[in-house]
């Protein structure tokens, strides 16, 4: 479980890189107060499994493990969000797809 741990802080890390790449100076929060969140916010995950791993009750080892699941598979969703929206190749094809009358609705909006 450590090693998803360790999964979820680079994936934190990587997403912070890249929101960084996309939007620069532009960040919604800025560059500080997001890196103040996104430590926090591996400080948290962290905490959890560390309260988790000295507790002698392993009463919530299934929801523990479940959170860090999770954890895992939507920072990892976001990171190739972020890629699609950087990459090139991706642009291409969603407007390819456009051109053929395919409606992509989330990415219209943005």
């Amino acid at each position: 479980m450590e090693y998803k741990l360790i999964g979820v802080s680079g994936l934190i890390l990587i997403i912070l890189f890249l929101t960084w790449i996309k939007d620069g100076e532009h960040m919604n929060p800025p560059l500080k107060r997001r890196a103040i969140i996104d430590f926090t916010t591996i400080c948290i995950f962290w905490a959890v499994y560390e309260f988790y791993n000295f507790s002698k009750d392993k009463a919530f080892e299934e929801e523990v493990v479940m959170i860090i699941n999770l954890a895992l598979l939507f920072f990892l969703a976001r990171m190739v969000q972020l890629i699609a929206q950087l990459n090139p190749m991706v642009q291409e094809f969603v407007s390819f797809l456009k051109k053929k009358g395919i409606k992509i609705d989330e990415l219209d909006q943005k």
